[in-house]
């Protein structure tokens, strides 16, 4: 091009190349943000622990309605679902803390790179 009226066309050219760039890398820093991924460790945990918090609830469920619908039936067996419901409770809440902690830290990291 050429640039009669003082190199502002050239100028122009290279303030919108450049911020062009800029919009590009920001676009490209947000979606890497934007993605979630889980590292070996972390799908073998899910894969093996969450199977238990499934049971739990599943098991929770169950107990609630059995012993609604038909309290005569559970309340023989009241104490044995109890065990297996106390048996299930220490994994799930230990697991379930510890995925809150991590998605905490996780969030805090995500604020302190906005800033």
């Amino acid at each position: 091009m050429a640039t009669d009226n003082g190199g502002r066309n050239s100028d122009s050219q290279i303030d919108i190349t450049e911020r062009l760039i800029q919009q590009t890398a920001e676009i490209e820093r947000l979606r890497a943000k934007t993605s979630t991924t889980l590292s070996g460790t972390e799908f073998i945990t899910l894969i093996f622990v969450l199977p238990v918090i499934i049971s739990f609830t599943v098991l929770g469920i169950i107990i609630v309605w059995k012993a609604t619908s038909n309290p005569a039936e559970v309340a023989p067996h009241l104490d044995i679902v109890l065990v297996a419901m106390g048996l299930f409770s220490g994994p799930v809440t230990a697991f379930i803390a510890t995925l809150a902690q991590r998605l905490m830290a996780d969030s805090k990291s995500i604020n302190k790179e906005d800033f």
